[in-house]
């Protein structure tokens, strides 16, 4: 019943799907990450439409009456291949003439990010020719941002040497994860897709690997990765795929910033407290050494009290 409401509402709601006015370009996206892609590449030249929020998975999404006549007046659609309710939608706005782009696989480590940022390029200088050499230089601009923002990131990782630390990832953030240059001794699947085996397995390798942190992708779910870090001991760390989804992360480039902060803080923090174990440790060690060399002490006293004592008893006789 309610899909058949659903589709009864799209229906009507084609009616009133309204065509292209001006001149700017207009593109869909189905995420905040192709989004702010299109957006550095295009700027005003494109209006750029957002579908998904940055906080759902793309293939959870439930599309609404009015992500019709978004599709229906664009001239582009981009998509990642992982929304099967898209092409319903594209029917639904009846704009047959929609140029598809699919625009494949991760965009979560400066070289894939780069990756999508040319065919973005590509695909709107197809469609808007006559602004080509102005997509093309945004994208280099675009492209020496991320290479800054990677080289940044890169140096504070050497530094902290984080290839001496192992973890457990969440699989749609391994690329990113094993890019900084982290130790990822296993990587799982979302959450609904694991049986308790899996879990248990997770587990088992987080032991025996020593693994320090566990980390999550925000939009599929993180109550799996904060109960095995806490099995484990080890430090949660929940980071993002999609732009605009915590704060301060609206671009590729400070997303990648935010998702290696939240890193590096974890490492630090870790560190930190392993630090101050070693301390109490040394201390309680220091402490056992003085509670030794005393005992040692006192036994040598009685000893000697004792002789002394036989020495007197065998001269009073």
């Amino acid at each position: 019943m309610k899909k058949l409401i659903s589709v009864v509402l799209v229906c009507m709601f084609c009616a009133l799907v309204p065509m292209n006015a001006g001149d700017d370009l207009t593109v869909v996206c189905t995420t905040t990450a192709l989004e702010t892609l299109v957006e550095a590449v295009g700027k005003e030249k494109v209006n750029v439409i957002s579908l998904v929020q940055p906080g759902v998975c793309p293939s959870h999404f439930d599309v609404r009456p009015s992500h019709v006549a978004d599709v229906g007046g664009a001239s582009l659609v981009l998509y990642h291949g992982v929304e099967p309710w898209l092409e319903d939608l594209i029917k639904a706005s009846q704009n047959e003439g929609i140029e598809r782009v699919h625009v494949e696989g991760p965009w979560n480590t400066p070289d894939f990010a780069i990756a999508k940022i040319k065919l973005i390029r590509d695909a709107l200088s197809e469609v808007d020719p006559e602004n080509a050499d102005y997509y093309r230089k945004n994208a280099e601009t675009a492209v020496s941002e991320i290479n800054v923002t990677a080289n940044t990131i890169k140096t504070e990782a050497e530094t902290l040497e984080i290839d001496s630390v192992p973890v457990l990832c969440m699989e749609w953030q391994k690329s990113f994860v094993e890019w900084i240059g982290f130790d990822v001794a296993a990587a799982y699947a979302p959450p609904e897709t694991l049986s308790i085996k899996d879990v248990n397995d997770l587990i088992t390798t987080g032991r025996e690997k020593e693994v320090v942190l566990v980390v999550d992708n925000l939009q599929s779910g993180t109550e799996l990765g904060s109960e095995i870090a806490a099995q484990i001991n080890g430090y949660h760390v929940v980071l993002t795929n999609f732009p605009d989804a915590v704060p301060e992360t609206d671009t590729i480039s400070k997303m990648l910033e935010y998702n290696a902060r939240q890193l590096f803080d974890a490492v630090t923090k870790y560190r930190e407290e392993k630090g101050r174990i070693s301390d109490l440790e040394s201390q309680l060690r220091e402490e056992k050494w003085k509670r030794q060399v005393f005992e040692v002490l006192a036994a040598i006293l009685l000893v000697l009290c004792m002789v002394e004592a036989f020495v007197l008893y065998r001269r009073t006789r």
